[in-house]
């Protein structure tokens, strides 16, 4: 008995061991040219967000951002759903007022002191969100025109109320790993170039500040309202493969983050701008093929988990789980019919409703698969093919990726 206790408490140990050096080896987002990579580990990926609005939706049935009324049961259980079952890696978390009294987003000319329970609640989604292997985007401002910026604050924008914010985030939050910060939402109508590099500035300038930081820049358009910020940021309403590499094209000396929110709503008023579900998986397709640019998701019906979780799993399963997005992968259209991916040491080809794709690749014999991405994650293993065109003849039409070792 003593030596059945003694293997289970080693097995334990080993097993928290193995977690606590996975946590630890990821390290901070940080980038490399157009990609989000870990800084320790150097592993690319591509930030996929879900929108914590989320959880007040399946609660009362309401969209909030309310932080007061989120607990570490609503965030595991979230986690569960959208980070394990789902495999979204990221949590946004937009804040607005409430740094000043947590579960009113309104800032006023009288707001002057934090509201700790404030600080606790993300620091606690933070940490849960990394041990979860993911990261978190926070939105520090919303929009001017509800009163949820610091426009309102009494000395405005980067005024000494602001500052003091910064200050408490740099004290009570930069320590944590795992998350980056925009600056908010609809930033055209309201600040300028000059206030977004002040701010920039202001927090880079603090010791060992390693988050990232940027800024959503004009609806449906390729400017960026200060270009020396971390990564680009868009407002970008359903942008396909096309826009998506003219978006990561065009600034290729740092990554891209589509910051607009991809909702699926109930009779949406925006169908211009609205995803479905089978949008949402496609979608993640594009973003990553296009060459890796970040998103935020929302599923905002009543029942809030995807109906088709299953396809939304396959993605990051291909991805993620067998970690086939690298740092020096490059689009190249020269390969294949369909979408390609490569760093010539491996490739993935990627074409939607088609029986047939044609593809090449050099070098020596290598191991292939496809994969069905409409369904759960399973590989047909159409076996060790030699370095030349090829064409992949599908049972039956879908949306197929390819991946050649």
């Amino acid at each position: 008995m003593i030596k059945l206790v003694l293997i289970i408490l080693v097995v334990f140990l080993q097993n928290a061991i193995a977690i606590a050096q996975a946590i630890s080896e990821r390290g901070e987002v940080t980038t490399f040219n157009q990609k989000f990579v870990w800084s320790v580990s150097g592993d690319a990926f591509v930030p996929n967000y879900i929108m914590i609005d989320m959880i007040a939706i399946q609660r009362d049935g309401v969209k909030s951002n309310d932080l007061s009324l989120i607990n570490e049961k609503d965030i595991d259980d979230f986690i569960s759903e959208f980070i394990v079952e789902h495999g979204f890696n990221g949590i946004h978390v937009p804040v607005y007022g409430q740094w000043f009294h947590i579960g009113d987003n309104k800032v006023k000319p009288s707001d002057i002191e934090i509201d700790q329970r404030t600080f606790d609640k993300l620091a606690m989604i933070i940490n849960k969100v990394y041990n979860a292997g993911g990261c978190t985007h926070i939105w520090l401002w919303g929009d001017d025109s509800r009163n949820w910026t610091s426009k309102s604050l009494k000395h405005g924008i980067m005024g000494k109320e602001e500052r003091y914010l910064l200050d408490e985030i740099y004290k009570q939050l930069s320590p944590l790993r795992g998350w980056t910060m925009g600056y908010g939402f609809d930033l055209w109508e309201w600040i300028g170039e000059q206030q977004l590099k002040e701010w920039h500035k202001y927090l880079w300038s603090k010791e060992n500040w390693n988050h990232l930081l940027g800024a959503r820049a004009s609806k449906n358009k390729l400017d960026q309202l200060y270009e020396g910020l971390d990564y680009s940021g868009y407002e970008y309403h359903k942008p396909w493969y096309p826009e998506l590499v003219s978006m990561i094209s065009i600034r290729p000396d740092k990554p891209s983050f589509s910051e607009d929110r991809y909702r699926i709503r109930t009779a949406s008023k925006w169908p211009e701008k609205d995803y479905s579900e089978d949008e949402t998986r496609r979608g993640l397709w594009h973003h990553t093929m296009a060459g890796g640019i970040a998103a935020i998701w929302g599923n905002l019906q009543t029942k809030i988990e995807y109906n088709n979780k299953h396809a939304i799993k396959c993605f990051f399963v291909f991805w993620n789980d067998n970690k086939r997005f690298k740092k020096d992968m490059v689009r190249d259209t020269t390969l294949s019919t369909a979408y390609c991916l490569t760093n010539y040491s491996q490739y993935v080809f990627y074409q939607e409703n088609t029986e047939n794709i044609e593809y090449s690749f050099s070098g020596n014999t290598r191991r292939v698969i496809a994969v069905d991405t409409k369904k759960a994650y399973e590989e047909i293993d159409l076996g060790k093919k030699k370095g030349r065109r090829q064409i992949f003849k599908a049972p039956y039409c879908s949306d197929w990726a390819i991946w050649v070792e």
